[in-house]
């Protein structure tokens, strides 16, 4: 809708500034003073060039009136003054340089300087504009005219980031909003011969979030159409934990769509490429199976990734080692969460819930680090299964300190019981 909205108004913007170029043309032919102004305005900014052609009258010495072409190098020839310099500058500039060297030759000279015929000016209209090509002009040659020349521009221009490139290469930005939309004249480039003029087509600004197994999650603007793939790429790529086969997409109007990433990445499956729009997120959650929490007294508590056998000392050797606070004696293995989990999911649970839940639903194993670590007793080092939580809990000195351990163990629990969702 944005989008839609923003289309609109540039075309109405640019309708209003053409229809009043062409009501300002049409009155200034219409007009008796046109020629006048014309001839005024043309003297103080027009640029001459080789090819142009120049009258040049001194009053009260017909004989000096001479009729001249301006050379390849820019230069002009004329009687009492012999070589000047006249390409890159405006009739009347070099008006007035005539008067003041005849003025010491000729007591108030009088000079007139009219540009008879002028030179064509080769420019180059190029991308969104009706009619791209090359294209000869005359007289003061500038961005509006060359556009005019070319029939105006696309509905899809690019305002923003058109640029003149020059016949030596040097490239030059070109803000056209401003010229067509604000009357910035500065904006109004002069273009000579070999220019060249770009507009190229509007760029699509798409605004999406990308959260959960990326590498750089977060809010993302990107240019052009955005899909799937390209918005894998600009957060970095997805991390190791990244479950392929179940990312979703949550549409602006609440749709939600599933995404097979392992379709589109090793089968090269392009329908799971789905094209993403303004305020569309992409999420890429978490792999569960073959993976285990290590939480609490740990050095690197999170969720790791287990190839094979993967042993509870090996577990949390993965987690970086337990810390100085660790309570060796009373590592947990939380299995599976209680099937009766509404009661247990928010609330702290008391030393005598933790007992009946190991007696009834056999789901917490208590593991003793102190009897694998010290004493060589392997039977307590257990293999892991998948989506396991080992929670080593802190040592206890004091009835606050047991206390927190169980809010810790309800905290694990929870957090698991949402992972199995």
């Amino acid at each position: 809708m944005i989008k839609n909205n923003l289309n609109n108004r540039n075309k109405r913007n640019l309708n209003f500034v053409f229809f009043a170029l062409l009501i300002f043309f049409l009155l200034n032919i219409l007009n008796p003073n046109y020629l006048s102004f014309a001839a005024e305005d043309l003297s103080n900014y027009y640029l001459l060039g080789p090819g142009d052609v120049l009258q040049i009258s001194v009053w009260g010495y017909p004989e000096l009136t001479k009729i001249i072409t301006v050379r390849p190098d820019g230069m002009v020839s004329f009687p009492l003054i012999n070589e000047i310099k006249v390409a890159e500058k405006t009739p009347e500039e070099i008006r007035q340089e005539i008067n003041q060297e005849l003025c010491k030759i000729i007591k108030d000279a009088q000079v007139s300087l009219t540009v008879i015929n002028f030179r064509t000016i080769n420019v180059s209209v190029l991308g969104e504009v009706s009619k791209p090509g090359l294209y000869s002009l005359t007289e003061r040659v500038d961005v509006l005219k060359a556009i005019s020349a070319a029939g105006g521009l696309t509905d899809e221009a690019g305002l923003r980031n058109a640029t003149i490139i020059r016949e030596n290469q040097e490239i030059i930005p070109l803000d056209l909003e401003k010229l067509l939309i604000q009357n910035d004249l500065t904006q109004n480039y002069l273009l000579d011969s070999g220019d060249s003029l770009y507009i190229p087509k509007a760029f699509t600004i798409t605004n999406i979030s990308i959260a959960g197994e990326v590498n750089s999650p977060g809010l993302y603007t990107l240019e052009g159409k955005v899909d799937i793939l390209k918005a894998i790429s600009a957060c970095r790529g997805l991390t190791q934990k990244a479950d392929l086969k179940n990312a979703i997409i949550n549409k602006q109007n609440n749709v939600v769509i599933q995404v097979d990433l392992e379709k589109l990445l090793t089968q090269n499956d392009l329908s799971q490429n789905y094209l993403l729009e303004t305020g569309d997120s992409l999420f890429i959650p978490l792999v569960l199976g073959n993976n285990v929490y290590v939480l609490g007294e740990v050095k690197s508590p999170g969720l790791y990734p287990i190839e094979g056998e993967c042993t509870v000392v090996e577990a949390i050797s993965k987690a970086g080692g337990y810390t100085s606070n660790a309570r060796l004696k009373s590592c947990v293995v939380i299995r599976k969460f209680p099937g009766d989990e509404e009661g247990l999911k928010m609330r702290t649970i008391t030393l005598k819930d933790v007992k009946v839940i190991r007696e009834k639903y056999e789901q917490v194993i208590e593991i003793n680090l102190e009897k694998i670590l010290k004493d060589g007793e392997l039977s307590q080092n257990i293999a892991l299964q998948p989506q396991d939580i080992v929670f080593v809990p802190i040592r206890p000195l004091s009835e606050f300190d047991i206390a927190t351990i169980l809010d810790v163990v309800t905290t694990g629990l929870t957090v698991y019981s949402v992972l199995l969702k």
